[in-house]
């Protein structure tokens, strides 16, 4: 065996806890777990001892925007969702790439500082998923597509497939992000949509995001047509279809199976689509709170059906940190009521089902993604979690994370 990992506690989410736990590792993945009284030292070539510490999964990060972390504090918090685009627009583009890289990097650090050790990150650019999947990070890059015009369909298709077909040549594990039912027509996502199915590629789409989509996607109307409209888009045909952004997708047969993000506006329709579909949720609580969100996703009602949200960061655009302890403590703020072993659950395990992963939980058969967090020994060993600002320790894929500023 390779190494044997013992330490105070090890939360495995997918069993009980086990106290005065360790973990046999082989090849990257999880060989055993148990008591470390069950293990023979001598069976292995290296012992981590971490005495009085909680040993738990890895983070996984179900939604970020790695290519903008280098927009961190350029644009002012608690703005209208339109008024946002219209700043983020130009302040994208004002981006030196040198600097776009640079902030990848860092912000790549930072995930890696706070336990995050894989991610569902979407890019426009393959040089920018090139560099996540070479990060260490146990990453699903997707390939970001956005076309509101139905003749614009085809073209927006050929570019995306040509891209996925690039990332996967590069060995990279891919995905599709149709962006939004405001950005992406009808005709675009029955392309992507048969594309996926082919080529088993996850998706991952933004949907019920605000008040004014939801306005301009029933109704036709509002700000967002106006800025629609700025942008060089008007009569585009997506607008005004008498039905809530979850029912549109549904008639598009766009759900089936993908991540829907953000959720903010989703009434209980649309949560019974959701659910039949297969959907996965994924909560950004940090973007909420960023914008100042009264209404966000129903997390305390999503456990209670049955259902699993993800969670993930969102982008340094809409928020101010890419760390998922900051996200739990966040959620915690919306929803006081949730257990912390739910939410635990939610940014590992739920993460990594939704993604395709083999993380997320600490059992027989899993990749080494491991995490550790003083307070060992204490009766509640959540709370040693989510008190944290960082873990004391990350591995990924068997072998122990350094120089992140950890």
């Amino acid at each position: 065996m390779d190494t044997l990992i013992k330490g105070g506690l090890v939360y495995t989410v997918a069993t009980a806890p086990v106290r005065n736990g360790a973990i046999a590792i082989n090849n990257g993945k999880i060989e055993s777990v148990g008591p470390a009284s069950d293990f023979s030292e001598g069976d292995f070539g290296e012992i981590i001892n971490l005495p009085n510490q909680v040993l738990m999964p890895g983070f996984v990060n179900a939604h970020s925007h790695l290519q903008f972390s280098a927009l961190r504090g350029k644009i002012p918090r608690g703005l209208g969702f339109v008024e946002w685009i219209r700043r983020l627009i130009p302040a994208q583009f004002a981006t030196e790439e040198e600097d776009v890289l640079r902030g990848i990097r860092d912000g790549i650090s930072e995930m890696l500082s706070t336990g995050t050790t894989a991610v569902g990150d979407i890019s426009n650019d393959v040089r920018f998923a090139r560099l996540v999947a070479a990060s260490g990070l146990n990453a699903v890059c997707f390939a970001e597509v956005i076309a509101p015009r139905a003749q614009e369909a085809e073209k927006a298709f050929n570019d995306a497939s040509a891209r996925v077909a690039e990332m996967r040549g590069a060995g990279i594990n891919t995905g599709l992000s149709p962006h939004a039912p405001f950005t992406v027509s009808e005709k675009l996502f029955g392309l992507l949509k048969s594309f996926a199915a082919e080529n088993s590629l996850p998706v991952t789409i933004h949907v019920a995001e605000s008040a004014e989509e939801e306005e301009f996607v029933r109704d036709g109307s509002g700000d967002l047509r106006l800025l629609l409209e700025e942008r060089g888009y008007p009569q585009t045909g997506f607008g005004g279809h008498a039905k809530t952004p979850v029912q549109l997708l549904e008639s598009y047969g766009a759900l089936d199976g993908a991540l829907a993000v953000h959720l903010n506006t989703a009434d209980d329709e649309d949560w019974e689509i959701l659910a039949k579909h297969g959907a996965v949720p994924v909560f950004c609580p940090g973007s909420s709170a960023w914008f100042g969100r009264k209404k966000v996703l129903p997390f305390d009602r999503l456990l209670k059906a049955g259902m699993r949200p993800a969670v993930g960061t969102d982008s340094l655009a809409s928020n101010s940190s890419l760390s998922m302890l900051d996200e739990l403590r966040i959620a915690a703020e919306y929803f006081p009521s949730i257990k912390r072993e739910d939410m635990a659950e939610a940014a590992t395990l739920n993460g990594a089902l939704a993604l395709g992963l083999n993380c997320g939980s600490i059992e027989k058969g899993k990749r080494a993604d491991i995490i550790s967090f003083m307070g060992g020994k204490t009766g509640d060993s959540l709370s040693a979690v989510f008190g944290a600002k960082k873990p004391e320790f990350v591995m990924i894929n068997g072998k122990r994370v350094t120089g992140t500023k950890l």
